[in-house]
């Protein structure tokens, strides 16, 4: 098959489970059939035309990037939204897929791309495949009586990546360039953008716009619902996700399966997990819509009551918070993928109390592919593969269940251990491709 997938960008400049995704499928994939990598990449403010430019990289797919794309928002919140939705010149999109004549496009996320690309192979009856990586494109407040006047002020749900006041299009467009990606890794980017990030946080507490703005919010709102009902087919990824994005495209065919990555395999834990000191263990940002807030103040409760017996350990974040001043607690910052087995061989518990729906999350697989217990809040994706006495509802739920492990004996800890998988994990990456190919290509 002639498969095109389109996707953030490559591992290590674009980070998270969707461009991890989306780079292991298309190697996979591209060992039986001819597979393009498209992404969107570097802007001229000055140009409206879409200009194609072929990549040299270590991989077997062909990697496209793609000039002069809309801009990338990446979930930071959306500002000066008429820059989102201009017309495009997609002349050379349309002489590419002349070119290659690919049997299907695989999106894994609508950043950046013109809507009239879309519309294009609509028109030419080419199979459209959409992973349901996150939220993006998908508001709230569109689903109330009054969506414009709800869209005067900036606050919104956890969902919403829209909503919040993003970085100007002027920081996009840098943001997006070259020079920016070949010095995102220098300390002063680094310190550059996490005190953007901060200010971003900062000024979204509630911000109330005019109803001109607020119109224009609502045009980008109904610009991507339109791209959506274009996709023929929906990867959910997850139940959750499933759930989420019906509430807003009822209609929309697809189906659920789970994903995975490459390099994945079964740890068995050759140690027992000691009563006297249970490790509990937490992956991500340190923020309130991961739910990390909740859980410190909970561990902080729990200690100050009879339960002692347990370290927290941290990672996914820069920050330094005041948890981590405690002799009890561990901030492991931010850790490269071979540190990350360490890291879950280190745990004994893992803990994602998630406050937003999250379409899956890795970090639940790996955790449970090392052998580590796992409990998660009923938004997260991944509690597919958790069983069901595992996840939880409510903030007491989550203490009752970690009073009950922290007050056990070893041995019932380790039948937990045993039966904390709902299924098997998703681990044989190629198999997985398999099914993708023959569920959603075909």
């Amino acid at each position: 098959m002639k498969i095109l997938e389109y996707t953030l960008g490559l591992p290590p400049f674009r980070r998270g489970g969707l461009p991890r995704y989306s780079t292991d499928l298309s190697e996979e994939l591209a060992k039986e059939n001819r597979v393009y990598l498209m992404y969107p990449g570097q802007i001229n403010p000055y140009s409206k035309k879409i200009k194609l430019t072929k990549k040299h990289t270590k991989y077997s797919f062909e990697t496209i990037e793609m000039k002069n794309p809309l801009p990338v928002s990446l979930g930071l919140g959306i500002k000066d939204e008429k820059y989102y939705m201009e017309k495009r010149d997609i002349k050379a999109l349309e002489e590419f897929v002349k070119e290659i004549k690919p049997d299907v496009v695989h999106f894994h996320t609508l950043m950046g791309m013109p809507k009239d690309f879309l519309e294009y192979l609509h028109r030419k009856n080419i199979r459209m495949i959409y992973t349901t990586h996150d939220f993006y494109g998908l508001c709230p407040k569109m689903l109330s009586k009054n969506p414009k006047r709800e869209l005067t002020n900036s606050r919104c749900s956890y969902d919403c990546m829209m909503c919040n006041i993003g970085p100007s299009y002027k920081k996009i467009v840098i943001m997006q360039s070259h020079l920016y990606e070949n010095l995102k890794e220098s300390k002063l980017i680094k310190k550059l953008r996490s005190k953007d990030k901060n200010n971003i946080s900062q000024n979204n507490d509630s911000v109330i716009l005019s109803l001109k703005e607020a119109e224009l919010r609502y045009k980008l709102r109904k610009y991507y619902l339109k791209m959506f009902n274009l996709i023929d087919v929906f990867h959910f990824n997850s139940s959750v996700a499933e759930e989420y994005f019906k509430k807003f495209l009822p209609t929309s065919y697809g189906k659920v399966v789970n994903i995975t990555h490459k390099n994945l395999k079964i740890y068995k834990k050759i140690q027992k997990i000691k009563k006297s000191n249970i490790v509990i263990g937490y992956v991500g940002p340190y923020d309130n819509k991961k739910g990390f807030y909740k859980l410190i103040k909970i561990l902080c409760e729990l200690r100050s009551n009879k339960y002692t017996n347990f370290e927290f350990h941290a990672c996914g974040d820069v920050k330094n918070m005041s948890i981590f001043n405690k002799k009890w607690a561990f901030n492991h910052k931010v850790l490269t993928s071979s540190k990350m087995n360490s890291f879950y061989n280190k745990i004994d518990i893992l803990i994602m109390p998630s406050l937003w729906h999250e379409t899956f999350g890795f970090s639940v697989l790996e955790g449970l592919s090392h052998d580590d217990i796992c409990i998660v809040s009923n938004n997260v994706g991944a509690k597919d593969l958790v069983a069901p006495d595992l996840i939880f509802n409510t903030t007491h739920e989550l203490i009752l269940k970690l009073e009950k492990i922290l007050s056990t004996n070893s041995q019932e800890l380790t039948k937990l251990q045993n039966m904390s998988r709902s299924k098997t994990l998703p681990i044989d990456f190629a198999s997985h491709c398999r099914e993708i190919k023959d569920t959603f290509y075909r």
